[in-house]
């Protein structure tokens, strides 16, 4: 049923239009880089002090900045410096490609804007607690929420939504999710997912949350609220067509009357 009433939405007019209500996709602005570490690049590079702007670069990323270039060694060498002195062939070869860029392009680099898709998660987490309490479904703490006799959502996801999953209803979970509401003794455990693209880790994501769909019932209700090219992929479409009625995946323009239809 959710299923079908996803692909109709998707494929009727304004589908995206509406979608970047819930998840706007502006282009975010430049990471701002301050005059005193914008002069010490310059003054390392024009030196042609490698092995101190590199190191210099790699601490700029535990201050917001990316490391100027996708590099998986200079993601190891961020999280565990004590690496470098132990591998000498590896922090050259970023030695010299830092060097081998004009250093305009380092500074872009560094201050390039934060990846859309890094947002998107957060984007769901503040429609919901903006939409709902506006239409009587208030976000609460997790004292209130507790206690509470009417429908509400906790207010925090992941941890706070596992701790409570695993601690007072009894559900073994291995992270935690998007959304958790209640209404009477009964709960909703939401996995929201955007997919832009098809394959490679976005068939992992849908894999995963068509497992956690298929997992959570009971008390608790699993639901997948997904979006984006997955209802124009007829591998996915077919995939959530096969789940079954008490196994529900749905657009997120259809939560707010997927939850009404739950009371």
């Amino acid at each position: 049923k959710w299923v079908e009433k996803s692909i109709e939405i998707a494929n009727a007019h304004g589908y995206l239009d509406k979608l970047s209500m819930i998840y706007p996709a502006d282009v975010l602005p430049r990471r701002p880089l301050g005059n005193f570490d914008r002069q010490e690049i310059k003054s390392l590079y024009d030196a042609g002090d490698s092995k101190s702007l590199v190191r210099f670069l790699l601490g700029l990323t535990k201050r917001g900045h990316p490391f100027p270039i996708e590099h998986p060694y200079a993601s190891i060498f961020r999280q565990k410096p004590q690496l470098i002195p132990e591998n000498p062939a590896v922090f050259q070869k970023l030695e010299k490609i830092i060097m081998s860029m004009p250093l305009e392009d380092v500074i872009r680099g560094i201050t390039r804007p934060i990846d859309l898709n890094r947002v998107m998660g957060q984007a769901f987490q503040n429609w919901l607690v903006k939409y709902f309490p506006d239409r009587g479904i208030p976000v609460l703490p997790l004292a209130q929420f507790r206690s509470y006799n009417d429908s509400a959502f906790l207010d925090g996801k992941d941890a706070k939504i596992l701790d409570y999953v695993s601690r007072e209803l009894g559900y073994s979970l291995t992270r935690g999710r998007d959304l958790l509401y209640k209404i009477d003794d009964r709960y909703v455990l939401g996995e929201a997912r955007f997919l832009s693209t098809s394959g490679g880790s976005q068939s992992r994501d849908l894999n995963e949350t068509i497992d956690f769909i298929k997992r959570i019932k009971g008390k608790v209700s699993g639901i997948g609220i997904i979006d984006g090219i997955i209802w124009f992929n007829r591998s996915y479409v077919n995939r959530l067509s096969n789940l079954g009625s008490d196994e529900p995946a749905l657009t997120v323009l259809l939560l707010e009357e997927f939850l009404k239809s739950f009371r």
